[in-house]
């Protein structure tokens, strides 16, 4: 990672102490080895790789931490958790940061995920998993692009790998999990 046209940079640990008190990790463990990064499946679509995401956090550069897409390009599937030699669940620390970033309201460079997590949501809310129709046509439409897939969309109904019509099976435990998170909410 380099850090270009930044002269004067004040290192803090600060950042790095918040996160090992919100959620345990000890970021300062990590040495740079970059298998978190090789094995991230979303890393091209990230404005910066998990192992500089951890560096950023070490030096204490809050703003360039909190204001990339990379905490919210994270897919958590644990691919770098599972990597890391110094056993650090980056993936924890991604979710503190996605955390901390809403409770301080900052804007984020994030183009059109909050729409689609909140879509997601609302799908396995009300729906016990994802419509796939629902959830692209849903986000097209809220994000001015309605037309944008309906070529593919026409070419995946054509072979059967999209249902028009949703199932829809709620579990107990689906409904006692959206239960605790609006008492949690408020």
């Amino acid at each position: 990672m380099k850090i270009v046209g930044k002269e004067n940079i004040k290192i803090s640990s600060e950042f790095a102490e918040e996160i090992k008190a919100r959620c345990g990790e000890n970021v300062n463990l990590c040495y740079q080895c970059k298998k978190c990064a090789s094995g991230c499946p979303n890393r091209k679509l990230m404005d910066k790789t998990p192992t500089e995401l951890m560096r950023q956090i070490q030096l204490g550069l809050v703003d360039e931490a909190m204001k990339g897409n990379t905490v919210w390009y994270c897919l958590s599937c644990q691919t770098c958790s599972s990597r890391c030699p110094q056993d650090i669940d980056i993936a924890h620390i991604v979710d503190t940061i996605q955390i901390i970033v809403q409770e301080k309201n900052i804007k984020a460079d994030t183009k059109n995920w909050k729409i689609f997590n909140r879509i997601w949501m609302t799908c396995l809310k009300y729906m016990g998993r994802v419509y796939e129709v629902g959830l692209v046509g849903a986000l097209n439409m809220l994000t001015g692009r309605p037309l944008k897939d309906i070529k593919l969309a026409g070419k995946m109904v054509k072979k059967g790998k999209l249902k028009m019509i949703p199932s829809i099976k709620r579990s107990s435990q689906m409904r006692r999990m959206f239960a605790r998170s609006k008492k949690v909410k408020r």
